[in-house]
């Protein structure tokens, strides 16, 4: 039989077990409360070096970069136009500041391309410099548009307070009768070319020709709508129909330039020629004399080889009609560098430098003219164009004036090589976005 001291002691010892339950039960949630706020924390972006609450991904940061240096590009491009419209209208000592300020944005602009190159090359970059690279591609472009746009807008400006719309939509009839008879004009020259020498020496021009005809056509498109606007208000804002009439007017005068100067470059790059198939010649035939003073196998088979090639490019180059002259130099450039790189083993370090300082000459006329190509392509299509075709032409640019400036005649034949294949790469890029824009 039970003690009744010994019965309610029992009870005292099971009337606890509530009071533990719900001890567990809290410390139990608190465990878990704090292993789902050490989850969230590991989980939350780190806040960004310059104080900002969250990182913005790389890959949309670059992307950032690269939509503003076409802006900028665009911009700069702009401002140019701008430029040789206010030296006309005001003078060059008026322009001299807008000049001054123009410079400096291509400054800023070459260093944003060259980041911009440094981003795109095959060398791994680490996720910092990426950011740090396009915060200050961006910085850079800003900075750049910030300086063409302010002198364009104060020009702008000036034009509005200077002289009245009417003013401004006559001397933009008469601009767009001058271009127009240019356009008649380079069209003949375009006929003439197309008889004297190979379809494909003029073939980008003519399609150039035909888009700079639609721009005159919406340059008067834009007059027509302002005429009408004025006659209706006369107090009525035109000026984004004249600025942009303007701009279309200036984009066709650039292909005309070009189609002008057609004729003169075909035929110095004919005269040109003729030298360049003689220079050929001689540079087989010290091939072939190199050749028999070399005792390594392989070398001699490399003179040989190259020294045949370059003979059948001349002779090609000699026989084509119609004559092509641009592109033959250029197949006569490659095959005269082949030639080089074949011999180079075999010179002396003082005959290969005075090789290099020869074909220098020639080196740069073909990476000038190669740029020049590229430069007219990009500048015709704008926004068309993406920041690859654009970072290359930056890089042959900067390429090109190492070469300039390089003292070593062996360094700036190769860079000089190198500007060319750049504004060759910028300008196949450029008309591959043109295809797909």
């Amino acid at each position: 039989m039970l003690k009744r001291g010994s019965y309610s002691g029992g009870m005292g010892d099971f009337s606890l077990l509530p009071s533990l339950l719900a001890l567990v039960v809290v410390v139990a949630g608190l465990v878990v409360v704090s292993t789902l706020l050490r989850r969230r924390a590991r989980r939350r972006p780190a806040p960004a070096i310059g104080g900002a609450p969250l990182r913005e991904p790389v890959d949309e940061l670059r992307k950032r970069a690269s939509i503003r240096l076409v802006q900028m590009d665009d911009g700069i491009r702009a401002a140019e136009e701008e430029l040789e419209f206010a030296r006309a209208e005001f003078g060059e000592a008026a322009a001299h500041e807008f000049a001054d300020a123009l410079g400096t944005a291509r400054r800023r602009a070459s260093e944003a391309f060259a980041l911009q190159q440094r981003l795109d090359d095959s060398e791994p970059d680490t996720e910092q410099e990426q950011r740090d690279w396009s915060r200050r591609i961006l910085a850079l472009s800003d900075a750049a548009l910030a300086l063409s746009t302010a002198q364009s807008r104060a020009f702008a400006e000036r034009r509005r307070a200077e002289g009245s719309a009417a003013d401004s939509l006559r001397r933009l009839d008469e601009l767009l009768a001058t271009v127009r008879v240019r356009g008649q004009d380079a069209l003949r020259t375009l006929a003439t070319v197309a008889g004297e020498y190979d379809g494909s020496a003029s073939s980008d021009l003519a399609h150039a020709a035909a888009d700079a005809q639609t721009a005159l056509d919406s340059a008067q498109s834009d007059l027509r709508a302002a005429r009408a606007e004025l006659e209706t208000d006369p107090l009525a804002a035109i000026s984004r129909r004249t600025r942009s009439a303007e701009a279309e007017l200036a984009r066709a005068g650039s292909v005309y330039d070009a189609i002008e100067r057609l004729p003169h470059d075909l035929a110095t790059a004919s005269a040109r020629l003729a030298d360049a198939i003689t220079a050929a010649g001689l540079a087989v035939r010290d091939a072939q004399s190199l050749r028999d003073r070399v005792d390594d196998h392989a070398d001699t088979v490399r003179i040989a080889e190259a020294g045949e090639r370059l003979r059948s490019v001349a002779a090609s180059a000699a026989a084509r009609r119609p004559a092509h002259p641009v592109a033959d130099l250029d197949a006569l450039a490659r095959a005269t560098a082949e030639l080089d790189t074949a011999v180079a083993v075999a010179r002396s370090a003082q005959q290969r430098i005075d090789s290099a300082r020869e074909a220098l000459a020639g080196a740069l006329r073909i990476a000038e003219s190669h740029i020049a190509t590229a430069e007219q392509f990009i500048g015709s299509r704008r926004g068309g164009v993406g920041t690859d075709a654009r970072t290359r032409l930056a890089s042959a640019h900067r390429e090109l004036e190492r070469a300039r400036l390089e003292s070593d005649p062996l360094v700036a034949l190769d860079t000089a090589r190198r500007a060319a294949t750049y504004a060759t790469d910028a300008d196949a890029l450029a008309r591959y976005d043109a295809l797909h824009a």
